[in-house]
């Protein structure tokens, strides 16, 4: 008998009514009759991956822009997925844009079964917003948020983004005053970058972005957070207690997860994969029999433990030792002795006791610790 697997799943949907100009994300224009056919082809994918040993525990919505989503359209999705998986969902997340007038439209995601929005604010500073094309202002976000409570939902997240050119401090201690005021259970904190190839890429010829600058900005974000009662739990995510994104804990945890739709990346056991990025090749593969994804791998003993690692260290209280070799059957200190050794020399890791970490202080440059171990 197969033991059973708790995962997560994650549906991308890939519609957006305008695309930012700094989204690396994929999306296309949102149009109704491609929904239909999208709907169609993830019935079609669900179907393919269904397996009688997960019990699906998370359910993540992203896009793309999946407010765009109505109810009735949500608990269409949710019906497809009971019928191919067994959900005992404690968490269920919807992306929003905070550009939603209709507080009737907030309570039907509620009763569709979504129990945490993660709102798309990206600052609370109305010439910011305007930088990045954002197509609300800062008044119009905290009326979202607003219309979120009445709506019943307890717990609400905000993107933040900092880093943006010719951003100014003020605008910061702007976002922090509405994030004490508003009460977030959690906030995701980002900086601006790859931007390659993006459009945004031209602004930022004309306004290039100050490192130092950025990182000063982090950090003073980053105690505003914590100040406010939001601890960093991983190097871009903050919480209250309790208030951690589960999905979210899976990636850096190194279990289990399914993902649906164009691009959408999968990891389940030894097998990771990631769906054709377009809507049109993943929809036409469905269609007619093919495979819908675009890379496929199967994990080596070795390469799993490196990435489990590598993800594992993103996470504020690092990774038990003694956990690590269990799962792993692999002595991290033995097998990484030379690379953790010049780490530490370099005040980049810490070993306390059963933990390996990177200090709080360096997780800005957390990247210079995943390299020694890729």
């Amino acid at each position: 008998m197969n033991s059973i697997i708790r995962a997560g799943l994650y549906i991308h949907f890939p519609f957006c009514r305008s695309k930012c100009s700094y989204c690396h994300f994929y999306s296309v224009p949102y149009e109704r009759p491609l929904f239909e056919r999208f709907g169609k082809a993830l019935a079609k994918e669900a179907l393919r991956s269904a397996r009688n040993d997960i019990r699906v525990d998370t359910l993540y919505i992203g896009g793309g822009t999946p407010s765009l989503l109505g109810p009735e359209d949500i608990s269409r999705i949710v019906e497809t997925a009971k019928l191919f998986f067994r959900l005992e969902l404690t968490e269920f997340t919807l992306e929003a844009n905070p550009d939603v007038r209709d507080e009737a439209f907030l309570r039907g995601w509620k009763e569709a079964g979504v129990n945490r929005l993660s709102v798309g604010v990206q600052s609370f500073d109305d010439r910011v917003l305007r930088i990045l094309g954002r197509g609300y202002t800062a008044r119009q976000a905290e009326e979202f948020l607003e219309l979120a409570r009445k709506a019943g939902f307890r717990t609400v997240s905000l993107d933040l983004m900092i880093g943006v050119p010719t951003e100014k401090r003020t605008s910061l201690r702007k976002s922090l005053r509405r994030v004490r005021e508003l009460g977030p259970e959690h906030v995701s904190l980002y900086i601006l970058e790859n931007l390659e190839g993006l459009p945004f890429e031209s602004f930022v010829r004309r306004h290039p972005m100050d490192e130092d600058a950025a990182a000063d900005a982090y950090e003073l974000m980053r105690d505003g957070l914590e100040e406010a009662g939001l601890r960093r739990y991983e190097i871009s995510n903050f919480a209250r207690e309790g208030g951690e994104c589960l999905h979210n804990l899976k990636y850096w945890r190194y279990e289990p997860f399914l993902g649906l739709g164009p691009s959408a990346c999968s990891h389940l056991g030894i097998r990771r994969w990631c769906n054709k990025p377009d809507l049109e090749a993943w929809t036409l593969a469905l269609a007619e029999g093919g495979d819908c994804r675009e890379e496929v791998r199967l994990l080596l003993p070795e390469e799993s433990a490196r990435e489990a690692l590598i993800f594992g260290l993103r996470l504020v209280r690092g990774i038990s030792l003694g956990e690590f070799k269990k799962r792993f059957d692999l002595n991290v200190l033995e097998r990484f002795g030379n690379e953790i050794h010049d780490l530490a020399e370099e005040g980049l890791i810490l070993i306390e006791g059963d933990v390996l970490r990177i200090p709080e202080d360096k997780l800005l440059v957390s990247n210079r610790v995943f390299n020694r171990f890729v």
